[in-house]
């Protein structure tokens, strides 16, 4: 809260920039610098995101329409076409519902540390050290690990690239692990020596993110075989062996849960943001509806992996090639949001809020 002339409260989200004060580019405006105080931490990152890049990183980290091509064999082979479709819009109003009680939590407190913070903050008083150290290690293994998984994805990706390109390519296990460590190794580099680019990188990577979505998106509905829309939406299958219809489309629920993750990507770098307690819970909510249209568009009835739908769609290897080089170059790109989430995530719980407390 802060005081204006006439000695009435106003809120600070309200005030207008005169009563707000400067905004400073390292503690953001008057709100951020109140949220801060009350939190009792102290500003030490830059606060060089604003509401379109922040929403480019979380959209960019998801990577929905990307993933989803790329795990939508675990859910054709796992309840068929209908089962990925059904078990998406399942999944998507889950994440809705969860995703709007984070943004809420992040309104209150824009941290860092997000998730072990609130339960910190919000959990009963009995349980809050212990319900946060927990959270907070999970947190951390669960970024570190989806940090690897993604280099992993694209690396392999790069293999089956070269294999569509040269059929007498063997991929072998090791060529994909030292395309796993270049990949990593790139995301690494790139947020150490060129961290203050990320806002303008992340705005440029989400335009060709909406550009290639659509591009993609047109090529594959007018050259792709056509399928019965009766079968698309209501034939379930158990191509995976489960011998039950509703326990294989549950196993296929993955291809739905894998896009969308990560929304609370942006909550981690809250305080780069300005103006976080706003900017961060609109970010977050947007990216939720925004890429739950997407996948309800691009889900295809081929059940083919997305390199041979491309290739069948086509009928040709340099177009195939272009098309796939697009999507495995987003992933990437979704690879690097992740190290910088992940590093500010484990920064702010083995570091920033030890000296803090």
């Amino acid at each position: 809260m802060s005081i204006d002339d006439d000695k009435r409260p106003l809120d600070v989200h309200d005030a207008p920039i005169g009563i707000n004060d400067n905004v400073d580019e390292k503690k953001g405006t008057a709100a951020d610098r109140a949220d801060m105080y009350r939190m009792g931490k102290t500003q030490e990152m830059t606060r060089n995101f604003r509401f379109l890049s922040i929403f480019g990183f979380s959209m960019i980290l998801m990577a929905s329409w990307e993933f989803s091509l790329s795990v939508s064999t675990i859910g054709l082979v796992n309840g068929g076409t209908a089962g990925t479709i059904w078990m998406f819009f399942v999944c998507w109003m889950g994440f809705l519902f969860v995703n709007t009680s984070m943004a809420e939590m992040a309104s209150m407190a824009p941290t860092t540390g997000g998730q072990y913070h609130w339960v910190s903050e919000f959990a009963p008083s009995q349980y809050q050290k212990l319900i946060s150290y927990l959270m907070g290690w999970m947190c951390v293994l669960g970024w570190q690990t989806s940090c690897a998984s993604s280099a992993f994805i694209t690396g392999t990706q790069i293999q089956g690239l070269i294999v569509l390109n040269n059929p007498d390519y063997v991929p072998k296990p090791w060529h994909g692990t030292l395309l796993t460590i270049a990949i990593a190794a790139f995301s690494v580099l790139f947020n150490i020596h060129l961290a203050r680019k990320l806002p303008l990188i992340e705005a440029i990577i989400l335009v060709i993110h909406v550009f290639a979505f659509f591009g993609i998106l047109v090529t594959l509905w007018v050259l792709s075989p056509r399928a019965d829309a009766k079968a698309v939406f209501t034939q379930f299958s158990d191509g995976g062996g489960w011998n039950s219809i509703g326990g294989s489309t549950l196993v296929g629920i993955l291809a739905g849960v894998l896009p969308l993750l990560g929304a609370d990507a942006a909550v981690h770098m809250s305080e780069e943001l300005h103006d976080a307690s706003r900017t961060l819970p609109r970010s977050m909510i947007m990216t939720t509806l925004f890429n739950g249209n997407l996948e309800e568009v691009i889900t295809s009835p081929t059940g083919q992996p997305f390199m041979q739908v491309f290739y069948n769609s086509m009928q040709s290897v340099s177009s195939a090639t272009a098309m796939a080089s697009i999507l495995i170059v987003m992933i990437a790109f979704s690879n690097l949001t992740m190290v910088s989430t992940s590093s500010r995530q484990l920064f702010a719980w083995l570091v920033l809020d030890q000296e803090q407390t």
